[in-house]
């Protein structure tokens, strides 16, 4: 009897066993595995000029707006706009009727001063004049061959020659015209191929991140399918108050076409860089709105960060990270698309 009861209760052991392992099966097939399949990459970490991207305009660095020195009567003008001039030479003179009167009139002043101070000599000599008198008959001689100086060093700049070679741009004033000291009477522009250069303006950020001598890759709107070679010339210590940002300028390199000052162009600036930057392939990126975008990072219990990056520069199918990202990390490329923060991933790679 008891042997019954015991074979009795080992079946129905065995029967709970198998129905037990028959529900963990079935309980198995209804929860399918929710992993998204992804491929990943790692990051790999390079040391790249992220350019600086601004725009600018042509200019010349050397440039002119030569004048009287004294005032007076226009009498010639020797040179029209767009005459090509060398250094030096004779753009224009004034009528020397009152200079010249000037001139004769200070070297008269001379010779009187001399015959004043030759007397006052004689006399202090026969004891009729004081020192004193001899002293300011000097002193009168002295004063006038000053004025005298004065007068010939006027003489001599009554007339304007040109302080640079290049090309008159502007012509000022006409022949006839009463013109006051130091009034411009021509704008002369250096056309020589060292004497372009393009400026520009750089916010805080870009003007701290270059050096004189950095390369730049210009792009002329007026030259469409060329592209030029400049290098930084000069960098402002001083913030301009108008703009709010830091003058640069940008000397050409090489042969140039024919220029005008005024043209726009586009610059590309390469600082050197000593610093290694993030480098993903652009698959990686979605959800990209200018400079910013987002990318899944792995994580290591499989699952997936949604984390915001800076996008410093795209080139040959790959993204320069500037902020956002580690060296270290791994991020999703396909798949990308369809991941959400926190996201359950299998990765097929």
């Amino acid at each position: 009897m008891k042997m019954h009861h015991l074979i009795l209760g080992l079946v129905l052991l065995m029967f709970t066993a198998c129905g037990k392992k028959e529900k963990s099966s079935e309980e198995t097939k209804s929860t399918p595995d929710q992993s998204i399949p992804v491929r990943v990459v790692s990051i790999s970490s390079e040391v790249v000029s992220i350019p600086v991207q601004v725009s600018g305009i042509v200019s010349a660095s050397n440039e002119a707006r030569p004048a009287f020195k004294t005032g007076g009567v226009i009498a010639r003008i020797l040179v029209e706009e767009g005459t090509h001039v060398r250094k030096g030479q004779l753009l224009a003179t004034l009528n020397l009727t009152e200079i010249n009167a000037q001139v004769q009139q200070a070297a008269e002043a001379v010779a009187k001063s001399k015959r004043d101070l030759s007397r006052a000599k004689n006399l202090y000599a026969d004891s009729v004049a004081t020192l004193e008198q001899v002293q300011d008959a000097t002193t009168g001689l002295s004063v006038a061959e000053q004025s005298f100086q004065i007068a010939q060093y006027n003489q001599s700049y009554s007339e304007i020659r040109s302080p640079i070679s290049g090309k008159v741009v502007k012509k000022l004033m006409n022949q006839g015209e009463v013109v006051g000291p130091g009034t411009p009477v021509f704008y002369i522009l250096g056309d020589g191929q060292a004497d372009w250069v393009i400026k520009s303006g750089l916010v805080d950020r870009d003007w701290a991140r270059l050096r004189l001598g950095d390369r730049a890759e210009v792009h002329l709107d007026a030259y469409p399918d060329r592209t030029f070679v400049a290098k930084v010339s000069q960098l402002a210590d001083v913030g301009n108050p108008q703009s709010g940002t830091f003058d640069a300028e940008f000397a050409f390199t090489g042969s140039m076409p024919r220029l005008a000052v005024g043209l726009i162009g586009s610059l590309n600036i390469y600082p050197k860089e000593d610093a290694a930057h993030p480098i993903v392939p652009i698959d990686a990126l979605v959800e990209s709105n200018g400079n910013s975008a987002v990318v899944y990072v792995l994580q290591t219990d499989n699952t997936v960060k949604r984390t915001a990056v800076r996008v410093g520069q795209i080139f040959e199918n790959k993204a320069i990270i500037s902020s956002g990202l580690s060296a270290d990390s791994k991020v999703v490329t396909s798949g990308a698309p369809y991941l959400e923060d926190g996201s359950r991933v299998k990765v097929i790679n």
